[in-house]
């Protein structure tokens, strides 16, 4: 990867974890305020997840403007891989089981590549 394209996809990766982060805390202060139940507050974060990889795949897709699904799928598993790694390395493991992680890399992926296509 050269420099060319390494910039836009940090962006984009950039931007969607702003996001993320937005959002998660509002999804907290919801949680304070709403008393949400735990599957309504794990479908919120999945929906956070598609939401801000999408938006980081139509960046990446924009920026580059060749092979926009590509990139967009890039995004959305770069985007995952380092949210399981800073996971594992905070969590002291990961703890999660198969199912949920394949759940997020899916989400992640399928929305950063249809972000990049929407671009």
């Amino acid at each position: 990867m050269s420099n060319g394209f390494l910039k836009p996809l940090l962006r984009s990766l950039l931007f969607s974890y702003i996001a993320t982060a937005i959002l998660l805390t509002a999804l907290a202060f919801g949680l304070y305020k709403l008393r949400l139940r735990p599957a309504q507050v794990s479908a919120a974060v999945n929906i956070i997840y598609a939401i801000t990889c999408f938006f980081g795949g139509f960046l990446a897709g924009k920026a580059l403007r060749q092979r926009r699904f590509f990139w967009g799928l890039l995004t959305g598993l770069a985007y995952f891989l380092v949210l399981l790694l800073m996971s594992a390395a905070l969590g002291k493991g990961i703890t999660a089981d198969t199912e949920q992680i394949l759940t997020v890399l899916g989400i992640c992926t399928a929305a950063g590549t249809i972000g990049g296509m929407a671009s």
